[in-house]
């Protein structure tokens, strides 16, 4: 008896433990565009800290698996999940979960840059504006700071007026990440972020994205 005691008292142990390394769980996912099934059975945790690649060929259901951590998919008509994804041990799928602070803490980064037709700096200041934060020098030193962590405060730190539009592809990408990072989410989803970019402006995402995971 006292032996199986200590067994039972082991898995609970081992169980709490993976639970508290785990940011991200799916369980038994399953999801449907209309009658067609893109996403069978899929169970996988995911770490915190850690960089987390979904790699297979065009149209296997990378994206639409991404999108379900930040429930972009709630926009099309015909799309059904069914499953559990909890992140932090929180079900993300519960009826009553506010979907906008959700999406607060998880960002996005799409495959094509898409700023917003504002300054560089309005682009980075937007999501934190439209929180409520009024702080003038509490914005521009986030500002400040996730354009450093995207690689690209020295290229347009004296041109923060300009029109986001007038950067380069790669800075456009970079500035989306920026504007990403400003809000501080614990988890942020990239979307073949580097597919359209040169290799130089790959190299600083891809740095990006490693020093981020520390």
């Amino acid at each position: 008896m006292a032996k199986e005691m200590e067994i039972t008292m082991e898995k609970t142990i081992d169980k709490t433990e993976t639970q508290a390394n785990t940011k991200i769980a799916v369980k038994n996912v399953h999801s449907w565009y209309g009658n067609f099934e893109a996403l069978r059975g899929i169970n996988m945790d995911i770490k915190p800290n850690t960089v987390t690649a979904f790699i297979g060929p065009s149209g296997c259901g990378k994206s639409t698996f991404l999108r379900l951590f930040n429930r972009m998919n709630d926009y099309i008509d015909d799309f059904h999940m069914e499953g559990k994804i909890k992140i932090d041990g929180s079900s993300i799928y519960k009826k009553k979960i506010n979907v906008e602070e959700l999406r607060k803490n998880v960002g996005m980064v799409f495959q094509k840059p898409n700023p917003f037709p504002k300054s560089i700096f309005e682009n980075v200041a937007y999501g934190l504006k439209i929180q409520g934060i009024k702080d003038k020098k509490f914005i521009e030193k986030r500002v400040e700071k996730a354009l450093k962590q995207a690689d690209l405060w020295e290229e347009v730190k004296d041109n923060l007026k300009k029109s986001a539009l007038a950067l380069s592809g790669g800075q456009q990408q970079r500035l989306c990440i920026a504007r990403t990072l400003a809000v501080e989410p614990s988890i942020i989803l990239m979307d073949e972020p580097t597919s359209a970019l040169d290799p130089i402006s790959t190299a600083k995402i891809e740095d990006l994205l490693f020093s981020l995971k520390e």
